[in-house]
């Protein structure tokens, strides 16, 4: 009695004491006292007394298994500190002697001892809990078994395993989903069979779990039993069996894989040849040289990419054959190809397609014989150098090819108009160090663009040691001597006359809603990717994403016209290349008039207010007016719609017609609005 009343004392001074040092000396005196003290702490933490570093501290000094029934109530206690305290004693001090009592509590009344309970076990992971689970489990209700299934998939073992496995032919499907789940975590070979079994079953989310264990297994014994499932009609098993394949599959079933290849289904098609890409098989190559003449433009893509990873001198052979191939997606596999694999030989093949038809085969030559240092296509790249649609790879493939040969061509085009050509230009120029350019470096230190400034400061000091202020503001645009538009950086407040265009993905929403974010990203990406350089070849001013599409601002109504109709045309020929489910369906609108520049650089005022207006105008808000569209004409995909601020300029565009809609009222905009719109003659 006399001993508990000191025990008292001191959890009292303890309790006051603020000083480390004095509250270790405190603790240790309690210890001294034995087990005697360990119920008086136990009681003390348990009213939130003290704090559970200094119960810890003591109780787990002065503990031994007669204190488990009170450990134990401590991890039934209403506060987490508590519960969390006393699991985590009871597991560095449990004994096989302690197991039975932890399986008897997994169904006693109070819910926190039988979590506590369960994460004990589950922590402990003791071989020796395992019969009395299976034997508590025959005669469990629903969550008992639950809780069980969980205990025994991190235990493991055999006889787990075989728990779990007789789990799965159980009536409720929540216990057959958590055998699934459970027998991911278990690492014995009896269990892959019965995974196998279950892909075949009705439910696809047990289908899909059993994949993920499966994948996870590595067994090599599932991959012909997945394969099976790329002709599955849901996606995410689809998927999820090509994930599996990746991990499994080897060169055995590689013919298997042939045959998949001829499939109809484009889907099928896209999962095999990533399977494909995985394998690195030679004797996929022929397979693959044949997918990227495929329709759909995923599988093509892919299949370069694996080939890449082949190479090899016979399909090295082949491809360059393709460069030549009258099907510009297939030329634009093959360059593809090439800009991977540094293949020598493919030299004159690539000085060849700097003439083709098609922008991004020339473009994509250009970076490839940069990349093979190819000194004999100086000549034929420098006569690319006014292309407006190319030229801004140019620079960097002469730095890479290096020698005296390529700095006039980059000299020539540091003046040049696109901000990305000069840039590029200057990091070639700072890469070959020759001190003869130092003048046509230091004129760029006043160029009308920021960046550029920046850029040239940059190679001078690259050059020369030395550090070069650039100027604080660079030329105005009516000093600089660059070819048409100097893209530079305003002023925040600057007024600024602009073309102004908003492109608009259409149901970007319900894209992600119905295939998830990655896929509606997947189109954004692709939009921009086809959106970019056509906007560069129009001298853009300003470009920034909306989330479901793009504001650009343009120098004239011109640019912003020829902007909006190469880019509808190139989107349209996408389409006709790839499946509904990725096509992009966008739509347009161009307005004139003053913006001001934020703080930020954007574009704000009534101007690009109304041009996000026309863009979004319905049928169902149409005043019909004579000369105008019927409700039912008038489109709400693939449009390009502009305000009466942009119509007399647009008449005066060769090969383009304007056609007047009939007016709407434009929120926020006083009055009602003519809108009209534009379409190529030609189309």
């Amino acid at each position: 009695m006399f001993e508990r009343i000191k025990i008292k004392k001191l959890i009292s001074k303890l309790i006051a004491e603020e000083k480390e040092n004095e509250k270790s000396k405190i603790i240790g005196q309690i210890v001294d006292f034995g087990k005697i003290a360990f119920q008086s702490i136990a009681d003390s933490f348990q009213n939130r007394e003290i704090s559970a570093t200094d119960a810890s501290a003591i109780l787990l000094k002065t503990y031994d298994n007669t204190f488990f029934d009170t450990l134990l109530n401590l991890a039934g206690n209403s506060s987490d500190i508590v519960r969390t305290t006393a699991k985590e004693i009871i597991v560095k001090k449990i004994t096989n002697d302690d197991i039975p009592k932890l399986i008897d509590n997994l169904q006693n009344l109070n819910a926190y001892i039988r979590k506590g309970c369960t994460d004990i076990l589950i922590a402990i992971k003791n071989h020796a809990a395992v019969l009395k689970l299976i034997s508590l489990y025959n005669n469990a209700e629903s969550d008992l078994k639950k809780t069980i299934i969980d205990i025994l998939s991190s235990i493991g073992g055999n006889t787990a395993a075989r728990l779990l496995i007789s789990a799965l032919k159980d009536s409720d499907w929540a216990i057959r989903i958590r055998a699934v789940r459970g027998l991911t975590k278990i690492d014995d070979p009896i269990i892959a069979d019965p995974l196998i079994e279950i892909l075949n079953d009705k439910d696809p989310h047990m289908v899909k779990i059993a994949l993920d264990a499966l994948t996870g297994l590595g067994n090599k014994k599932a991959s012909r039993p997945v394969m099976a499932l790329l002709k599955n009609p849901d996606l995410v098993i689809r998927q999820k069996a090509v994930d599996c394949l990746c991990i499994t599959g080897d060169s055995e079933i590689v013919p298997d894989l042939l045959n998949l290849m001829r499939d109809n289904d484009v889907n099928v098609r896209r999962s095999v040849v990533e399977i494909f890409n995985n394998l690195k098989d030679p004797r996929t190559a022929d397979a693959l040289v044949n997918a990227m003449k495929d329709t759909d433009w995923w599988v093509r893509e892919v299949a370069t990419d694996a080939l890449a990873e082949i190479k090899g001198e016979r399909v090295g052979s082949v491809i360059k054959a393709m460069l030549k191939n009258d099907n510009e997606n297939i030329r634009r596999c093959a360059v593809h190809f090439f800009n991977k694999v540094e293949d020598k030989s493919a030299i004159p093949a690539l000085i060849e397609a700097l003439d083709d038809k098609d922008w991004w085969v020339k473009e994509k030559a250009i970076t490839a014989l940069g990349r093979l240092k190819a000194k004999e296509a100086i000549v034929p790249i420098t006569t690319h150098i006014f292309d407006e649609e190319i030229k801004w790879v140019i620079p960097k493939a002469l730095g890479e090819i290096g020698g005296n040969e390529v700095v006039e061509p980059l000299l020539k085009l540091l003046p040049d108009r696109q901000k990305q050509v000069r840039i590029e230009a200057l990091k070639a120029l700072a890469k070959l160090k020759i001190e003869s350019t130092l003048p046509q470096l230091r004129e760029l230190l006043n160029d009308g663009d920021e960046e550029v400034r920046s850029e040239a400061s940059r190679a001078l000091k690259e050059i020369t040691g030395k550090v070069y202020k650039p100027s604080a503001e660079g030329k105005a645009a009516g000093e600089s001597d660059m070819q048409g538009i100097v893209m530079k950086k305003y002023p925040e407040g600057a007024i600024l006359s602009e073309a102004i265009l908003v492109i608009d993905l259409r149901n970007s929403t319900g894209i992600a809603a119905k295939y998830g974010d990655n896929f509606a990203l997947e189109l954004k990406n692709k939009l921009t990717e086809i959106a970019t350089p056509l906007a560069k070849l129009q001298g853009y001013q300003y470009i920034k994403s909306t989330g479901d599409g793009f504001l650009i601002t343009f120098p004239s109504i011109l640019n912003s016209v020829q902007f909006a109709l190469n880019l509808l045309r190139d989107i349209k020929k996408y389409n006709s290349e790839v499946d509904e489910a990725r096509q992009i369906v966008v739509r347009f609108a161009i307005n004139f008039g003053e913006t001001r520049v934020d703080s930020k650089g954007d574009r704000v005022g009534v101007a690009t207010n109304m041009t996000f207006r026309v863009e979004g105008v319905k049928p169902k808000d149409l005043i019909e007016i004579e000369g105008g569209m019927k409700r039912e004409d008038m489109k709400e995909e693939f449009r390009v719609l502009i305000s009466e601020n942009v119509v007399e300029e647009a008449k005066k565009i060769i090969g383009v017609s304007v056609k007047l809609i009939g007016l709407f009222e434009l929120k926020g905009i006083s009055g009602l609005h003519r809108i009209f719109e534009l379409n190529a003659e030609n189309k």
